[in-house]
């Protein structure tokens, strides 16, 4: 099948990530790159223009937000509203009335009809972001909505015809929640008429040079600076990085370490140091160097050719290092010999070796 041309950047880093279809949703590929396919519930070549309701789910940060608009873009509805909840953002007491709205005099305080989100979205998508932490109580009002495609507003009494399309996501086990009676088994199975799973960017490492060069693409021109672009080493290190956040936080990294750039390449030791930087939380984040080191040269040796891999890779090491050292002496080359335990004729002659320009080196360590 002919794949489509993407529109947008949401559809391109959702296309490319998830490798969905622009019209397909399951299974597709990027321009110039093959991609490894991922589980889909339903594996119809219709799910976005249809009304079926659609369950994403996934872990924190895998883009299930990104995957239920770029469903909505696709469909028969997308020329109407596209309403996100968050149910666990709104407090249960407020919920109901944000998703269904009330009558006036429903509560102290109502003083006049208000339209809730369901009834605002008429025609077009609801997303129903986190709904494995919906309460009981509401899940029956989603089901009746689901069912009977009709709503009462909090304190009415009558019946509000609906017409909406809902998709919802959860990172949560839900038939674990359904067997301790905190998930209603019935609403589940209204929801997954299509389950989409969206896999965890650690189980993604092949996938990480395409979403660098999108990102730094996309961050570049968001705060109006050029693309230094990425030398290889440093997509390596990011490949063998077990990113706990996913894409949000992969996202945040690559803005982190553009935004201090200074308009060369990316290196290893941004990445590093913009990784270092989210403290102590961040407990599945390598925990010193070597491992670090050691994850580089594991992805090196995968992508290795076997031709003189050793000599260039101790030779590109060593450039790094002298690197590391000019800039701990502020570009002072005796104290960096000192430092190197290197004569300073053979410090002048590797830095002559490998082309560093001290001078920028000096400038980035101010």
């Amino acid at each position: 099948m002919q794949i489509h041309l993407i529109k947008s950047n949401i559809q391109l880093l959702f296309h490319a990530y998830h490798k969905i279809h622009l019209q397909i949703i399951c299974q597709g590929t990027f321009p110039g790159r093959k991609f490894k396919g991922f589980y889909c519930g339903f594996s119809s070549p219709h799910v976005a223009p249809t009304d079926a309701t659609v369950l994403v789910r996934g872990e924190s940060g895998t883009g299930k937000e990104l995957a239920a608009r770029a469903i909505y873009q696709h469909s028969n509805r997308a020329d109407k509203p596209f309403l996100a909840i968050n149910c666990v953002a709104i407090p249960e007491t407020l919920l109901e009335s944000e998703l269904f709205g009330y009558e006036k005099g429903a509560f102290t305080g109502a003083t006049h009809r208000r339209v809730g989100k369901i009834e605002q979205a008429r025609g077009g998508t609801v997303f129903l972001d986190e709904i494995g932490d919906m309460p009981l109580s509401l899940q029956a009002k989603i089901l009746r909505l689901i069912q009977e495609k009709s709503i009462e507003r909090l304190g009415g009494r009558e019946t509000v015809p609906t017409d909406v399309r809902i998709v919802a996501a959860t990172n949560r086990d839900l038939e674990k929640a359904i067997a301790d009676g905190r998930f209603r088994e019935d609403l589940y199975y209204r929801l997954k008429v299509v389950s989409i799973w969206l896999p965890p960017l650690r189980k993604r490492p092949d996938d990480i040079p395409l979403l660098a060069k999108y990102f730094l693409a996309s961050l570049s021109a968001k705060e109006g600076i050029g693309n230094p672009g990425i030398t290889p080493q440093a997509v390596g290190l990011l490949s063998g990085y077990p990113r706990p956040g996913n894409v949000r936080e992969f996202s945040n990294t690559i803005q982190k370490v553009l935004i201090f750039n200074r308009g060369t390449p990316i290196t290893p030791e941004e990445i590093q140091q913009a990784l270092a930087e989210k403290g102590p939380d961040t407990a599945s984040a390598p925990s010193d160097t070597d491992d670090i080191l050691r994850e580089h040269i594991r992805q090196d040796l995968l992508n290795a050719s076997g031709e003189n891999f050793f000599e260039t890779r101790m030779e590109s090491y060593a450039s790094l290092i002298i690197q590391e050292a000019l800039k701990v002496a502020n570009g002072n080359r005796s104290k960096a010999a000192k430092l190197l335990g290197l004569s300073r004729p053979t410090l002048h002659a590797r830095i002559d070796k490998y082309g560093i320009r001290t001078a920028t080196l000096i400038e980035d360590a101010d």
